[in-house]
This record gives structure tokens, sequence and C-alpha cells, in this order.
């Protein structure tokens, strides 16, 4: 499924509940399942068909370099995303995968294209995200 698993450490239950807890959300149970078992790594099969483009990395829950840590990637990205998303996984030109946390699209996945990212954002602006998955799992299956 991915090379270099734990590549930053293992992450415990504990601190899995804590974030969701200090963030006041509930990430989806096949999400915290792959975090618990590799907290991150990079995919085997790479290839993304909606939109074309590589999986570089899926993003763990570490301090450790930031091409790899979800919790740097939160902090860069913080004001630029759309409400109720957070990275999970990048490709190779700066683009993110967002994972949803509204009620209507739960834990569906969707590419965020930074060169299409408004000068000012405010929350609202979704013209630069494309579906890509229902679910994490699915996210992960369809890579080629």
């Amino acid at each position: 499924m991915v090379e270099e698993s734990n590549k930053f450490g293992k992450l415990g239950e504990e601190e899995l509940n804590a974030f969701e807890e200090e963030n006041k959300i509930k990430l989806p149970p096949d999400y915290k399942d792959f975090l618990l078992k590799h907290n991150g790594g990079q995919p085997l099969k790479q290839r993304n068909g909606n939109p074309d483009t590589i999986v570089t990395y899926i993003l763990g829950m570490h301090n450790g370099d930031y091409y790899a840590s979800l919790y740097k990637h939160i902090d860069m990205f913080r004001n630029r995303l759309p409400f109720g998303t957070f990275p999970i996984a990048t490709d190779g030109f700066g683009n993110l995968f967002l994972m949803s946390l509204h009620a209507e699209n739960y834990g569906q996945v969707f590419f965020w294209d930074h060169e299409r990212e408004p000068a000012v954002q405010d929350g609202h602006h979704v013209g630069n995200i494309v579906f890509t998955a229902y679910s994490f799992r699915e996210f992960m299956e369809k890579l080629i």
C-alpha cells in the first residue's frame, strides 16, 4: 500500500483522539485506520486518474519533514483551503488532496489546484477543487 510506513514514528490512538478533540472533528474510520497503521507514506501506486497527477505522499500526523507532515501542511494552508477540509496528500506540483468533513460530503476526497486558487480565500471558494473519490479507501484503491 505505501512505502516509508511510520517513517517519522508510529501514531498512537491517544494522539489521534487528541487531534480530533482539539479540532472538534471526527475523522472517517478508513482514514483513521490508515493513520494508525502507516502514519503516512509514499503510495506504491501513485497515478491518480481524476485529475491525472501523481500522488507523491500521504501525509502523516507528526512533526517530521514538511513534505510528509499533516500538521505542517495544516499550518501552511490554514487560511487557503475551503472550510471543513484538510490536506491528506500531495502531488509533485504543489497541489493537495483534501478530505471533506462537511455533512453532505463527509470523507470524500478532492484535488485542490493551487494554480486556480483565488488571490484572497475566504473559505467559501471551491472553484479550484475536483472530486476524486467518495472515501479515503476508494482514493487509495483507485491509484494505478
